[in-house]
């Protein structure tokens, strides 16, 4: 009994209105024998005001009938209540109580990310009458302070219901009612050991949880390990389920804040070539490159052959590079590289099987931000009339970020090189360092920057266009919205979609375009032509940076066994020159022609 009134929310209520029935039953039978029929009774229960004041030959009954009604309704009964609302309100600060959602958004985590998806979720159109559920493993009290502190809207707070629970527990997530979510956001915790590995059980939950029929629920998982993408990559799309899962790597998406938002990365002029240095070799320092590998490509390679260079500084860093080339052999197989460190150079040229025709190139520095070495390398690179200088500081850690910035060579700051510094959570000294004026162009990236599109939204829905225009154009038959064409892709072709509009906003001012349909009308057929190769050498960097692998020059003619070697061995037959290439050119045009409908959703132009 002391347990239930002490722990119960509706349990003790239930007890104790069981107590006063079975009591006043048996006062009832008892008190006939007294002459007190029901009412008389009732009266003496509820009211101890009724006991008679004249003696009478019931006195001691009725004294019973009164004392139990003052113990149990007067006294037990505000306890009860007392009790059963604090323990429902300190339930629900704990995040224990769970409520009848539809519709609602659900964020399954309380990680970096979750404080700019509210902010984002608080301004768009979309969800402002929405229910707002996130779930968390951690402290439900301290995380909802925190987040209540960092949006300052009362109104806006009140519709966000937290929960405590496990992403990876079937009972919390039925709980959450993830079944009759909107949409999903399966962001994780902070600093797991496990992230990735939580996540992909979680998302196979929700798989079999929203089962059946019913309107799609879009799932948006992170994925923090590049490895785990990559075994994606291989997965196909499951459609036996509403859940419409898309990956995203956080590191990833940090560098496409930065590399596809903002005009951070300058556009080389003729003869130019964009040198691109990365201090530090951390997973943070790793999706820079990838990112920016994905979409500086510009027009003048074909004239001039000058490639992109991508520089890697950091000691030690022979063992990572080894374990770079060996992870994605088949770009390396195809690129300049090098290992330079003070004692020398160390250059390997692409295979002569496969031919020479990537716009990259890659170095591997040897030594650290601050050697003399480097210091003396940044200053010539500065220097260089025929590159255009950009440095991202990327170490894991972003106090040593912060210092290295505020330390580059003066040369470095007075030519107004870009800078872009990693910052994890908070950038208020960096603005600081920036407004005296001092620093040049230095400017916060990672989680400490602004986030622009922390729903994901955008991003999926121009990678969503990409893929229906190949759909329309391909599809036998073709779907009839690009949602339906997005359900059922795979990870890998999804990946790939996402990446070529990724790459739209620097092909726009490499030429100097507007996205809209007159701008691009107004192209002429030379330089319609020359995007569609800048295109086709933006989808050989995403695919080789998928795994696959191109084949020889001697073997990219015979198309008999094209599907199998794609499929079965990941050799693909279009990762060769453009000019080899004049039967799939379309598919580059195509995107090319619909840069106003990935854009901004204008009228598809069909090839």
């Amino acid at each position: 009994m002391d347990r239930i009134l002490a722990q119960g929310e509706g349990k003790q209520l239930a007890w104790l209105v069981g107590i006063v029935l079975v009591l006043y039953g048996i006062f009832c039978l008892v008190g006939r024998i007294w002459g007190l029929d029901w009412t008389d009774i009732l009266m003496l229960y509820l009211d101890p005001g009724n006991f008679p004041i004249d003696h009478q030959a019931n006195d001691f009954f009725s004294l019973i009938v009164t004392l139990s009604g003052i113990l149990i309704l007067s006294a037990l009964m505000i306890s009860v209540f007392s009790n059963v609302f604090s323990n429902i309100a300190e339930a629900y600060r704990k995040g224990e109580r769970r409520y009848r959602f539809s519709g609602h958004v659900l964020i399954l985590g309380g990680g970096h990310p979750l404080v700019d998806m509210l902010k984002a979720l608080q301004k768009h159109p979309d969800f402002v009458d929405k229910d707002i559920v996130v779930m968390t493993s951690s402290d439900v009290e301290a995380l909802r302070a925190t987040m209540e502190t960092a949006l300052d809207d009362a109104a806006f707070c009140r519709r966000i219901t937290w929960y405590r629970g496990k992403r990876d527990n079937r009972e919390d997530l039925l709980g959450a009612r993830a079944f009759l979510a909107r949409c999903i956001y399966l962001i994780g915790e902070d600093d797991e050991a496990a992230h990735d590995s939580l996540n992909v059980g979680a998302m196979d939950l929700l798989r079999d949880i929203c089962g059946g029929e019913g309107s799609a629920i879009p799932c948006y998982i992170t994925l923090e390990m590049r490895s785990s993408q990559d075994v994606f990559q291989y997965l196909p799309k499951e459609g036996d389920s509403r859940l419409r899962v898309e990956i995203v790597n956080t590191s990833d998406y940090l560098a496409e804040q930065l590399l596809v938002d903002t005009p951070f990365l300058p556009v080389p002029g003729a003869g130019q070539h964009l040198h691109i240095v990365i201090a530090g070799n951390g997973r943070t320092a790793r999706s820079f490159a990838a990112v920016a590998a994905q979409v500086c490509h510009f027009p003048d390679f074909a004239q001039s052959g000058c490639r992109t260079l991508i520089s890697f500084i950091d000691s030690d860093i022979r063992k990572e590079m080894d374990d770079f080339v060996a992870n994605r052999q088949g770009l390396f197989d195809l690129s300049h590289y090098a290992y330079v460190s003070p004692a020398g150079r160390e250059d390997h040229a692409p295979k002569e099987a496969f031919g020479d025709f990537l716009d990259l190139e890659w170095e591997f520095i040897d030594s650290h931000l601050s050697s003399p070495f480097v210091r003396e390398q940044l200053e010539t690179w500065a220097a260089d009339p025929a590159q255009k200088l950009v440095v991202a500081i990327c170490p894991e850690d972003a106090a040593t970020a912060l210092s290295a910035a505020l330390h580059l060579p003066k040369a470095v700051l007075k030519a107004d090189i870009p800078v872009a510094v990693y910052q994890k959570d908070h950038a208020e000294l960096l603005d600081k360092a920036v407004s005296t004026g001092m620093f040049g162009q230095v400017r916060c990236y990672g989680e400490a920057m602004p986030e622009t599109d922390a729903l994901l939204l955008r991003r999926s829905e121009r990678g969503q266009r990409v893929n229906y225009l190949y759909d329309l154009e391909y599809g036998n038959p073709p779907a009839a919205s690009a949602a339906e064409a997005w359900a059922g892709l795979s990870f890998a072709h999804q990946l790939s979609s996402i990446a070529s509009a990724n790459s739209i906003p620097m092909k726009l001012r490499a030429f100097g375009l507007e996205p809209t349909r007159a701008s691009v009308d107004a192209l002429d057929a030379e330089a319609l032509e020359a995007l569609s190769e800048v295109e086709h050498r933006r989808w050989m960097t995403t695919v080789l940076l998928a795994g696959y692998r191109a084949a020889p020059k001697c073997e990219r003619s015979d198309r008999s066994r094209f599907k199998e070697l794609k499929n079965k061995e990941f050799i693909h037959l279009d990762i060769a020159p453009y000019d080899e290439l004049a039967h799939e050119a379309d598919k580059d045009r195509l995107i090319v022609q619909n840069i106003p409908y990935i854009m901004n959703g204008e009228e598809i132009v069909r090839i």
